[in-house]
């Protein structure tokens, strides 16, 4: 198995984790708010995919950040180089 296959499934278990772990605490802070003042019961849907949202998005967001680091682009936008490289093409056009 390779690095990244084996990098998916981590990322796909820890994005599993935090959608389960994201929908609890929602639906738990939701019921604590208004079960508890005598509410009915309210429905599971809206916390289900709120948590799957955020299960979606730290996924999308490691792998993201998995793709750029295997391919050598470090930098946020494409194209645009970091502060160090900018600081080492200044001293090297200052040498000239």
């Amino acid at each position: 198995m390779d690095a990244k296959t084996s990098k998916l499934i981590e990322l796909t278990v820890e994005a599993l984790l935090i959608a389960w772990l994201g929908y609890l605490t929602i639906y738990q802070n939701y019921l604590l708010y208004n079960w508890h003042r005598g509410l009915p019961l309210p429905s599971r849907y809206l916390s289900l995919i709120a948590g799957i949202l955020m299960g979606l998005a730290f996924f999308w967001y490691e792998w993201d950040k998995f793709e750029r680091g295997s391919t050598g682009n470090t930098s946020p936008l494409v194209g645009e180089g970091t502060i160090e490289q900018e600081s080492e093409n200044s001293k090297e056009s200052k040498s000239e």
